[in-house]
């Protein structure tokens, strides 16, 4: 489908503005509807007509953050697939840090996050049954949330703050992380039948009696 004339203006303003959002909280400077019209060069009240409420300004930050780390919505179904992600986007989060730290601490911003909820969950859960088959529902749980977490903004930023890591250097710690687990997880499952199995062969005890 064609973009109309109208359509390629609305997108600009919209480009426009979350740049100047970007740009205001690089500076430090409180983000305010007039801050960001006066940052953006636009009218206060065109700002408004796109960006109704700080939910919606938030809501399209954390569209137009995904796009910039080059994060198209695909997650990740298999471990090589959740390293790849985890390379990709980690560093992206260095570039766009202010935006990214905004949509982690404010309420608005976690209303965005929580919005593929559970697409996130399902396929987490397909990728643990993927790399560790026969894994009981609770422990493939655990290891799903664990594992989603380490791909999360949230793992970037802490990363960041307590070990002054880059994002590159967040990513390998990350992936590591991931790794080690799995590999931890193939390594349990593994020694089960062999457990099972010694546990089958012995012999009940009988208690001894002396004529």
């Amino acid at each position: 489908m064609a973009v109309t004339l109208s359509d390629a203006r609305s997108n600009l303003v919209r480009e426009r503005v979350l740049e100047a959002m970007a740009e205001l909280l690089d500076r430090g400077e409180d983000l305010t509807f007039s801050s960001v019209a006066k940052t953006a060069g636009v009218p206060e009240r065109t700002l408004y007509r796109h960006f109704p409420t700080r939910q919606a300004l938030l809501d399209a930050a954390f569209a137009w953050g995904n796009q910039r780390i080059g994060f198209d919505g695909q997650l990740p179904t298999d471990a090589a697939a959740l390293a790849r992600l985890t390379r990709r986007v980690f560093p992206g989060f260095d570039g766009i840090a202010p935006v990214i730290r905004l949509l982690l601490a404010a309420p608005e911003g976690r209303v965005a996050r929580l919005a593929n909820k559970t697409a996130r969950q399902r396929t987490a859960l397909a990728l643990v049954a993927h790399e560790a088959p026969g894994l009981d529902r609770t422990s493939t749980r655990r290891i799903a949330a664990m594992l989603q977490l380490l791909t999360a903004a949230a793992t970037w930023h802490a990363l960041s703050e307590y070990w002054d890591m880059d994002g590159a250097e967040a990513a390998e710690a990350s992936v590591l992380a991931a790794e080690l687990i799995l590999e931890g997880t193939r390594a349990r499952q593994s020694k089960k039948p062999r457990a099972r199995k010694r546990a089958a062969g012995r012999r009940p005890r009988t208690k001894e009696t002396f004529a």
